[in-house]
């Protein structure tokens, strides 16, 4: 089916509008439509996200709180069809629209610490306003997506059937991973003894999903809500930490350079605290620095796993791609530590 087609679903004519490729992601086909008004159309991915319709219900639970206690707050909803619909289901693929918010812009690299605090404080923002959300009705869009104990038993047989020749060449990145298992204790106690409590996790923080102002680069929304669901606060604010603070990102093999900036760090902790602080739990707040560990750990483990076992789900430009992003969040995590510790904060 056209876009011309996918369009009138939403009675817009496709004449009206000049289409125009924007975003960084790999995951969803979207468009900006300029006209008299501007939308953003996105045709979804459903080889990663196989429910589209869960999803937009996960986001319409959401707009209906927002709604009802923060009506000013601004967030970005699919608009429906003329048949009520949050999404369009051409016979192929789902379609869904939005508004384009004026004046917006993205950024994929965090260049400064005030860019890391803005960010930080805007995914605090939402997070507060989604403070006392009933969770019952939500459902996973990706099933146990930042559950370390379910990553950690990826890797467990990422050991045991993975491919010996690769085992043997990341036996120093596997005793490293191996040796930080604490990290998922900790996880685990918080799990087995109900420490955190659910909230609903954006769990995708990075800093291109946040919509800032070309002029004042203030936070204007929140956007790429495909995995809003339950989740704990370490997800968010560890997600932020793994992507904005380290001075590479993580497919460099700059060996040296890979590593915590604390200015990054201390700006991103102090914007999310400005929005967020006064709905946290004590357990919570006592353990805003395991959330970069919990979330770096994580992914390194994925990567490992992914390395191991042949590159089955990251895509890969060479043979070492998956090794050296383990790496590379080693590294990144074990600056993470040194600093914690150099603090009293670990």
């Amino acid at each position: 089916m056209n876009l011309k087609d996918v369009l009138a679903a939403w009675g817009l004519n496709a004449s009206n509008f000049k289409e125009q490729k924007i975003g960084s992601g790999h995951i969803h086909q979207t468009l900006k439509l300029e006209g008299d008004e501007d939308y953003v159309i996105q045709k979804l991915n459903t080889a990663v996200f196989k429910d589209p319709e869960l999803i937009e219900k996960n986001i319409g639970l959401v707009r209906e709180h927002l709604a009802k206690h923060n009506p000013d707050y601004l967030f970005l909803a699919s608009i429906p069809t003329l048949e009520n619909k949050n999404v369009f289901f051409d016979g192929s693929h789902y379609w869904r629209l939005t508004k384009f918010v004026a004046n917006s812009n993205t950024i994929d690299i965090v260049e400064n610490p005030e860019a890391a605090h803005e960010a930080a404080k805007a995914f605090g923002e939402l997070g507060k306003h989604l403070n006392g959300i009933s969770i019952e009705n939500f459902e996973e869009s990706i099933v146990n997506f930042h559950n370390l104990d379910f990553r950690f038993e990826e890797f467990k047989t990422a050991l045991e059937n993975g491919l010996e020749d690769r085992k043997k060449h990341a036996t120093a990145i596997i005793d490293f991973y191996l040796a930080n298992d604490s990290i998922l204790k900790v996880y685990n106690e918080f799990i087995s003894q109900n420490t955190l409590p659910k909230r609903v996790q954006h769990h995708d923080t990075k800093i291109n999903n946040v919509l800032l102002d070309k002029t004042s680069f203030k936070a204007l929304a929140i956007c790429d809500l495909d995995t809003l669901m339950p989740g704990y606060f370490i997800s968010d604010l560890g997600d932020m930490v793994r992507t904005y603070t380290s001075s590479e990102n993580e497919d460099s093999t700059n060996w040296d350079e890979v590593k915590l900036r604390p200015a990054y760090y201390e700006a991103l902790i102090k914007g999310y605290l400005s929005e967020i602080e006064t709905v946290l739990s004590p357990s919570e707040k006592a353990n805003l620095h395991y959330a970069g560990q919990f979330m770096i750990y994580m992914q390194g483990l994925r990567f490992l796993s992914d390395y191991l076992q042949g590159d089955t789900y990251y895509p890969v430009k060479y043979d070492l791609h998956n090794f050296d992003r383990a790496k590379n969040q080693m590294l990144l995590l074990e600056s993470l530590q040194q600093y914690l510790a150099l603090k009293g904060l670990s």
